[in-house]
C-alpha cells in the first residue's frame, strides 16, 4: 500500500511538471507568433518602401534616359474589323470602314475635343497591339513585293522596333467624348496613344513626291469578286446600325439585332467587295492557290471561296465564332 501511495504521488508530480512545461510551450508558441506577426508587418513595411525608393530611382533615370519612353493609350478604339484577318492594310481602302473612339485620359473628355469637328481628317497615332512576340526585324517582305525584302523603315510594316502605326481617317461626327471615324484600318480594341487635325497646308508636300514603283504598281490585277445569290440574301436580311452617329448600348449589343457599324446593305456589299479587292489574303494563304476562308466584319463572318483569282462570297452570317470576339473584346 505504501509503494501504491508514493507511486500515485510520482504521478501526480509529474502530471503537474507536464502541464506547466505544456503551458510554458504555449506561452512560447504564442510569444513566437507575436514575433513573426511583427517581422511580417515589418517586412511589408519595408517592402513598400522599398518599391517607393526603386520607384523614385527609376524616375530619376528616366529624367535622363531618353532611350525608354512610357506612353498611355489616350481611348478605347471600337472597329468594325474584329481581328487582323481581313481588316484593310491601308486605311481608306474601304471608304465605310467605321470605327469609334472614345477618350478616357480626361475627367471631361469632351473638353478635349472641343472644335475638333472643324477638321474633316484626323492623324490616328496606335499601338500594333496582336503583333504577337515576333522580334522586329531589319529587313520586311511587304505584300506587294511578294516576298521580296526591303529596309522596315522603308515599309508600313506593323512588325517594327517601337511597334506604333498611323493612320489617316475621315471624321464622321463627334458626341460628347467619343469620335466617329470612317476608312479606318485599326482593329478593335487598339490602344490610341494620340490623334492629330489633317491640316492640309502643312501636311501635303509643296514639292513634288517620290515613291518606288512598286507602291503604285499592284503585284497583281485587283480580285474579280462575285456575290452568291445566298450571300445577297444574307445581306439583304440583316438589321443596320442607325444612321447616326451613337455608341451601341450594351442592352443592343448584347442582343445583337442589329449591325454594330454598317448603316446599310448597300455599305456593307460595298466594303466586303473592297476588302477583298485589296487582297487580305497572307504570302502563305495566296500560295495556297485555290482556297475556301472566312474573316469576320462589324457583327457578321463573311466566308469566300477563292478559284483562279475569281473570289465568290459564300455567304454572310451570324455565328458562335463573331459572336464569341465580340464578348472577348468587350463590345
Amino acid at each position: 500500500a505504501l509503494v501504491s501511495t508514493q507511486t500515485t504521488g510520482i504521478n501526480f508530480v509529474s502530471l503537474y511538471y507536464y502541464r506547466m512545461s505544456l503551458k510554458q510551450l504555449q506561452l512560447e508558441t504564442q510569444t513566437l507568433k507575436t514575433s513573426l506577426q511583427c517581422l511580417k508587418s515589418e517586412s511589408i513595411k519595408l517592402f513598400s518602401d522599398l518599391n517607393r525608393s526603386l520607384l523614385e530611382v527609376k524616375n530619376i533615370v528616366n529624367q535622363y534616359d531618353t532611350s525608354t519612353v512610357d506612353f498611355k493609350a489616350i481611348g478605347t478604339f471600337r472597329s468594325c474589323f474584329l481581328t487582323k484577318n481581313g481588316t484593310p492594310r491601308q486605311p481608306g481602302l474601304c471608304q465605310y470602314a467605321r470605327g469609334s473612339l472614345t477618350i478616357t485620359c480626361f475627367n471631361n473628355p469632351a473638353h478635349s475635343l472641343e472644335q475638333i469637328s472643324q477638321f474633316s481628317y484626323l492623324w490616328v497615332l496606335f499601338v500594333f497591339h496582336e503583333n504577337g512576340n515576333l522580334k522586329p526585324k531589319a529587313k520586311v517582305s511587304p505584300p506587294r513585293l511578294n516576298g521580296e525584302k526591303v529596309g522596315v523603315f522603308a515599309s508600313r510594316s506593323p512588325h517594327r522596333p517601337n511597334n506604333i502605326g498611323m493612320s489617316l481617317v475621315k471624321l464622321e461626327g463627334v458626341v460628347d467624348g467619343t469620335l466617329f471615324l470612317s476608312g479606318v484600318d485599326l482593329i478593335d480594341g487598339t490602344p490610341v496613344l494620340d490623334i492629330k487635325p489633317y491640316i492640309s497646308i502643312y501636311d501635303s508636300p509643296k514639292s513634288p513626291s517620290k515613291q518606288p514603283a512598286w507602291i503604285c504598281s499592284p503585284p497583281s490585277a485587283p480580285l474579280s469578286v462575285f456575290f452568291s445569290p445566298e450571300a445577297l440574301a444574307d445581306i439583304a436580311s440583316l438589321e443596320y446600325a442607325p444612321v447616326d452617329n451613337a455608341v451601341m448600348s450594351k442592352k443592343a449589343v448584347k442582343k445583337r439585332k442589329c449591325l454594330r457599324f454598317f448603316q446599310s446593305k448597300e455599305e456593307l456589299h460595298q466594303s466586303i467587295n473592297d476588302i477583298i479587292q485589296a487582297d487580305p489574303r497572307s504570302l502563305f494563304r495566296k500560295k495556297q492557290g485555290n482556297t475556301v476562308f472566312s474573316f469576320p466584319v462589324d457583327s457578321v463572318d463573311v466566308k469566300v471561296e477563292v478559284k483562279d483569282e475569281v473570289v465568290t462570297v459564300l455567304s454572310v452570317s451570324k455565328n458562335d465564332y463573331v459572336t464569341n470576339l465580340l464578348k472577348i473584346s468587350g463590345a
